[in-house]
C-alpha cells in the first residue's frame, strides 16, 4: 500500500512486484518511497504499524524467510536518543564474507508515547497513524539472490534448533540428530525434500550440529578441561550416589596427581549378587580416546547368555600400574558386600589382554585369582610386530611366519603345542629371523597363561570387543565425549539403560539362543548317570563324545574348554537340564535376568504364554530325538497373544516406540480384507525389487 502522504502520483504507477516477493506477507506494509534500478534492483523506504523493540526484531526474522537473504549486523546504536527507541544497520551476507555486497536494510524504531510522559510534539504524520517502524531497503546485491549457495548460507530458524536440542537431550549425536531431523522433513516435504533440504534454516549443516551439542553440554557439565571440572565432577559424583540412596561412585587424585573415577552403579550390584559367573570369570579390557582430553575407560566384565555384563567401571588418566592398581582399590570400596558372588577376595580367574601394567595390578588387587591372557590380542600382537618395519622381516615371509604362530596358539593339547613349538624352532624362515624367534620363546614361556585354561571357549576378544562396541555406538555414538563430567554421566544413563534394555528383553525370549541339533538322533544321547552323558557323533558313526553337565564340558572341539555345543544342547534338550550358562535360556535363568534390569521380581503370569511346556522325565540309558522346539506345541491363537506380549514388553524401550507407534498406524489404515491379508503375508519380509539384468556396483553401500 503506497503512503498518501510521502507518495506521488507518478511513483503510484509503478509496480511493486519485486518488492511484495521480498516482504513477509503477513505484515502491512506502507510504501513511502520506491525507485527501480534495473530489472530487479530498487531502492525503497517503508512504515509499519509496530510499536516495540521486540516486534521489530521479530519482522526481520520474518523477511530474511521471506526474501531468502541472509542480512548481519553492520551497525547498532545503543544510545539511540529522544527520538529513536532501537536502531539497527544490516548489510547483506549471503554468499561468504569479503563479496562487499552493497545491499543494506536500516531499521529505526521511533518511540511511541508512554502512560504519564508529555504528548509528541512532533510533525511526523506517520507517527499520527501508529506507523513507528522505519525500514530503508536498498536491493543492490552484486550476486543472485536465490541460488543454492544462498541457501545454505541461511540462518538456521529458532524451530530446527529446538529440534536438535530436544535430540540432543534424547540421547541423539549431532549425526544422528541430524539424520532423525532429515526423515522428519522428507515426510513434510515430500517430492519438494530435494529443494528443502538445501536450505539451512530448516536443514541445517553437520558443524553447526556439532557446535550446538558441544554448548549445550558445556552449559550442563561445566567446563572441559582446569580445575572447574574436578569440582563439576565431584557434585555429579555427590548428586548421583544421594540420588541411588548409596555409594555408587567415587574419585580421588594419586600421589602424581592422576585422577581415577570408580563406578559401581544398581545394575552392577545386582550382577555381582545374582550372577553366579561373575564369581569364576572377570573380563577385564580398557579403551583410550573416548574424550576430548584421552581418559582411559576400563570394563570388568562377566559372561552370560545375555552377553557381558559389567561389574564395574573405572575411569583414569593413565595407564601406568600405579594408576590402575589406585583405580582397583577405588573401585573395591564402591562394590556390593556380596560383590562376586560371595567371593570377595575376586573372581577365580581374571582374563585380560596383552597390557604389562593392567595384569601386574590386578596380581596386586585379586592376588587369589588365576590371571589368563588372552590369545586374540596375543594373536593381534603379533600381526602388528610381523607389519612393523623396524623388525625387517620381508612381506614374502609375513604370512608364513604369521601362520606357524596362529598354529602355536591355536593348540588342542599339550602335547600339540609341544610338537608346534618344536616344529617352529627349526622352521627355515623362522630361523632367518632370530627376532621372531626370540618373540616366540617369550610367548612360548608364559604358556601357561594362555594356553589349557578352562575358560569355557571364549577369550576377552569376544566379550570385551562387543562391549566397547556398546561404549562407542550406544554410549559415546561415535564422538568423543566432551569432558569427563559427561563420559560420567554417559556411564550413569546411556550405558546402566542399554544393559537394562539388553536384560529386560529375556523375559520374552528375545535373547534365547536356539542351537542346531537336528542331525543328532534318537539313539544318539545315553544317559551314564547323573551328570555323564554320551553323545554320539553325527558326522562320524565310530566317534561319540562324553558331555559333563556339573562342569559344563564335552570332549569335543568345541567343547573341551568349556564352550558350549550342539552335544551339550542335545542332553539339555533329552532331560530336561538347563543348558550351558553361554545358552541357557531356562525360566529361572529369564526371571534372573529380569531382576537384574528391574530391581524387582517379574509376575509368574508373564511366563504363561511364553515359556514353552517343560520336557518330560527320561530314564536313564534311553535315548531321545533332539530338536528344535516344534511351533505347534501352541495353538495359533495362544502364539499371537504372546507375540502382542512380546510387543508390548518392547514398549519400555524408547528406540520401539517409534516403529511400534507406525505399525499402529499402518494396521488402522487396512480398510479391506484382501489389504489386510496381503499385509501379513509381507510383514517382516523384504523383497527385492532389482530389474532383471541391473547389477548394482560393488561399493554401492
Amino acid at each position: 500500500m503506497w503512503c498518501r502522504t510521502c507518495s506521488k502520483a507518478t511513483d503510484r504507477e509503478q509496480s511493486l512486484m519485486i518488492l511484495e516477493k521480498l516482504l513477509p506477507q503477513q505484515y502491512s506494509h506502507t510504501v513511502c518511497s520506491y525507485g527501480s534500478l534495473g530489472d530487479v534492483d530498487f531502492r525503497a523506504s517503508l512504515k509499519l504499524k509496530l510499536s516495540r523493540e521486540e516486534e521489530a526484531k521479530r519482522w526481520f526474522e520474518d523477511f530474511q524467510r521471506s526474501s531468502g537473504l541472509t542480512w548481519r549486523a553492520s551497525k547498532t546504536y545503543p544510545n539511540v536518543g529522544r527520538y529513536n527507541k532501537y536502531r539497527v544497520d544490516y548489510r547483506c551476507r549471503t554468499i561468504k564474507r569479503n563479496t562487499s555486497c552493497p545491499a543494506t536494510v536500516f531499521l529505526i524504531l521511533k518511540r511511541k508515547q508512554e502512560l504519564g510522559e508529555r504528548k509528541s510534539r512532533s510533525g511526523d504524520p506517520h507517527m499520527k497513524e501508529g506507523l513507528f517502524l522505519h525500514v530503508n531497503l536498498r536491493n543492490e546485491h552484486n550476486h543472485r539472490g536465490s541460488c543454492a549457495q544462498a541457501m545454505r548460507r541461511k540462518d538456521v530458524s529458532a524451530e530446527a534448533t529446538e529440534k536438535l536440542k530436544k535430540l540432543f537431550e534424547a540421547g541423539h549425536s549431532p549425526t544422528t540428530a541430524l539424520d532423525v531431523l532429515k526423515y522428519d522433513l522428507q515426510e513434510v516435504e515430500q517430492d519438494n525434500y530435494v529443494h528443502a533440504a538445501a536450505d539451512r534454516s530448516v536443514c541445517p549443516d553437520l558443524q553447526f550440529c556439532y557446535r550446538l551439542y558441544y554448548k549445550l553440554f558445556k552449559k550442563v557439565h561445566g567446563t572441559a578441561a582446569g580445575p572447574e571440572t574436578y569440582k563439576d565432577l565431584e557434585k555429579k559424583l555427590d548428586e548421583y550416589n544421594k540420588e541411588r540412596g548409596d555409594v555408587c561412585a567415587r574419585m580421588c587424585q594419586t600421589s602424581d596427581n592422576q585422577l581415577v573415577i570408580a563406578i559401581c552403579t544398581p545394575m552392577m550390584r545386582r550382577v555381582h549378587a545374582g550372577l553366579r559367573e561373575s564369581g569364576e570369570m572377570v573380563f577385564v579390557d580398557s579403551s583410550g580416546n573416548c574424550d576430548r582430553h584421552d581418559h582411559h575407560l576400563f570394563l570388568l566384565l562377566a559372561p552370560s547368555s545375555a552377553g557381558s555384563l559389567p561389574l564395574g567401571v573405572f575411569i583414569t588418566t593413565s595407564k601406568t600400574q600405579q594408576t590402575i592398581s589406585a583405580a582397583l582399590e577405588l573401585l573395591r570400596t564402591v562394590l556390593p558386600p556380596d560383590r562376586f558372588f560371595g567371593h570377595p577376595d575376586g573372581p577365580f580367574v581374571a582374563v585380560t589382554g596383552n597390557c604389562a601394567a593392567l595384569r601386574r595390578a590386578l596380581t596386586g588387587a585379586f592376588p587369589k585369582a588365576t590371571l589368563a591372557h588372552c590369545v586374540s590380542t596375543l594373536f593381534q600382537a603379533m600381526w602388528r610386530w610381523l607389519w612393523s618395519s623396524s623388525n625387517g622381516v620381508p612381506k614374502q615371509h609375513k604370512p608364513h611366519l604369521l601362520k606357524c604362530f596362529r598354529d602355536l596358539l591355536c593348540a588342542s593339547t599339550p602335547a600339540a603345542l609341544t610338537e608346534v613349538y618344536t616344529r617352529l624352532m627349526v622352521d627355515d624362515v623362522a630361523l632367518q629371523h632370530t627376532k621372531f624367534v626370540r618373540h616366540v620363546q617369550e610367548v612360548y614361556k608364559r604358556r601357561e597363561e594362555w594356553a589349557q585354561l578352562p575358560i569355557r571357549g571364549d577369550h576377552t576378544n569376544h566379550y570385551a570387543e562387543s562391549a566397547f562396541g556398546v561404549v562407542k555406538e550406544k554410549l559415546l555414538h561415535r564422538l568423543k565425549a566432551y569432558s569427563v563430567t559427561q563420559l560420567v554421566d554417559f556411564v550413569f544413563t546411556r550405558l546402566e539403560a542399554h544393559y537394562i534394555h539388553r536384560l529386560a528383553d529375556a523375559p520374552s525370549s528375545s535373547l534365547r539362543t536356539v542351537m542346531k541339533t537336528e542331525d543328532i538322533w534318537r539313539d544318539s544321547v545315553v544317559q551314564e548317570d547323573q551328570d555323564n552323558y554320551t553323545v554320539a557323533s553325527s558326522s562320524n558313526a565310530d566317534e561319540s563324545y562324553h558331555v559333563n553337565t556339573a562342569i559344563g564340558c564335552c570332549t569335543c572341539p568345541a567343547g573341551i574348554h568349556g564352550g558350549h555345543c550342539d552335544h551339550q544342547s542335545a542332553v539339555a534338550r533329552a532331560f530336561g537340564h538347563s543348558e550351558s550358562f553361554l545358552c541357557d535360556s531356562s525360566p529361572d535363568t529369564r526371571k534372573l535376568y529380569y531382576q537384574i534390569a528391574t530391581g524387582k521380581d517379574i509376575p509368574d503370569k508373564c511366563f504363561q504364554m511364553l515359556d514353552k511346556p517343560s520336557p518330560p522325565e527320561r530314564a536313564a540309558g534311553v535315548g531321545y530325538t533332539c530338536c528344535r522346539p516344534a511351533t505347534g506345541e501352541l495353538s495359533l491363537k495362544e502364539r499371537l497373544h504372546s507375540m502382542f506380549v512380546d510387543i508390548s514388553m518392547k514398549l519400555e524401550n524408547p528406540d520401539f516406540t517409534h516403529p511400534i507407534a507406525s505399525f499402529v498406524k499402518t494396521y488402522e489404515s487396512i480398510k479391506t480384507d484382501s489389504a489386510m491379508v496381503s499385509a501379513l503375508s509381507s510383514f517382516g519380509k523384504n523383497p527385492q525389487t532389482e530389474a532383471r539384468g541391473c547389477k548394482r556396483p560393488r561399493d554401492w553401500m
